[in-house]
């Protein structure tokens, strides 16, 4: 079914905004004032984003992928059929959708109309519970896809628990990280991949963190042995198979962080949703958090904004704003200076 955008407004500027009919309070960050607030469409279960031209794609949790002009507007269904069609991504007038079990690429026509569907690889890595793909293209015009662990802790197999790439015709499969427990995100910073992870549960409020990594191609990120560098409950005694990779930024445990970008309108620094805690004692995320790199590196997280349901994804439209996805909230947000 079709799903319509609200209309648009001009909110002022402040710490704390009410969004429309939606009764949905926004609070700002203090490190950035941005001065309007739009619920930009209705997509349901709203996940990963792509920008692609003037048009944006939205993947879901359930079966169907939906596109709008990044401008605001109508949000229509253009594909479907797919189990939890999560990841979207484009790249050369084609988009590629990562859903539980394939990779399909599309034609993208005038509109966002899709046509030529085909599924370029099948038979993905069965993830359980985290099979929720994220599909990017690298700056070496490889698609990258993460294929979660199937567990809160346990000893993956196969292709499970990693991070793989191929070309854009789903040949020559290779895996780049390993050891990984549930990535929702990753983008790349200067031409090297940073990608988030999400902690193990049920080991108390405080421990493992979240973790944003940097991909060393080929390497082990500690997954069942290490959250962050914390040994996992069940395999303090058991040896790693290679030397960790330790993450390069922890973020506190249980915020469930996601999807992340790099921002030009922000000076290079990243944004990441936090998906929020389900079974903390005292919820954490819910939020947008802003990433300050110095030096190629992450030195620290800070509140972007609050307020937009569970945050997914953040992306970059093409005038700077801030546009951020809300699966439980089934909702699209922009945020403009």
């Amino acid at each position: 079914m079709d799903v319509f955008s609200p209309r648009t407004g001009l909110l002022s500027a402040g710490i704390r905004f009410l969004v429309f009919a939606s009764v949905a309070t926004v609070a700002f960050g203090l490190d950035r004032d941005l001065a309007q607030a739009a619920l930009l469409a209705r997509v349901p279960a709203a996940r990963e984003m792509a920008v692609c031209g003037d048009m944006l794609f939205v993947g879901t949790k359930g079966s169907s992928v939906y596109a709008l002009p990044v401008s605001g507007g109508r949000a229509r269904r253009v594909a479907s059929g797919f189990s939890a069609a999560n990841g979207v991504a484009c790249a050369g007038g084609r988009l590629f959708v990562a859903s539980r079990d394939s990779v399909t690429a599309f034609d993208i026509g005038p509109g966002g109309a899709l046509s030529g569907r085909r599924d370029i690889r099948r038979g993905l890595a069965n993830s359980g519970v985290h099979s929720f793909r994220y599909i990017g293209v690298g700056p070496d015009s490889r698609l990258y896809v993460s294929l979660g662990s199937p567990c809160n802790i346990c000893l993956p197999h196969g292709l499970q628990g990693t991070i793989v790439s191929m070309k854009q015709d789903g040949s020559d499969l290779r895996r780049v990280a390993w050891g990984v427990r549930n990535s929702v995100g990753f983008d790349w910073h200067g031409g090297t991949m940073f990608f988030t992870d999400n902690g193990a549960d049920r080991m108390g409020d405080d421990i493992p963190p979240d973790e944003l990594n940097e991909l060393r191609p080929g390497s082990f990120y500690g997954f069942p042995y290490f959250g962050g560098q914390i040994r996992l409950k069940g395999f303090q005694d058991s040896r790693p198979p290679a030397q960790q990779v330790p993450p390069v930024f922890d973020f506190q445990a249980h915020v469930a962080t996601l999807g992340i970008h790099f921002f030009r309108s922000l000076g290079g620094d990243a944004l990441v949703a936090e998906h929020g805690s389900w079974n903390r004692s005292v919820p954490v995320g819910r939020q947008v958090v802003r990433v300050r790199f110095q030096g190629g590196r992450p030195v620290s997280a800070t509140t972007f904004v609050r307020g937009v349901g569970r945050p997914v994804d953040v992306k970059e439209a093409p005038d700077g704003s801030v546009l951020v996805s809300d699966d439980a909230g089934g909702a699209v947000y922009v945020f403009k200076q």
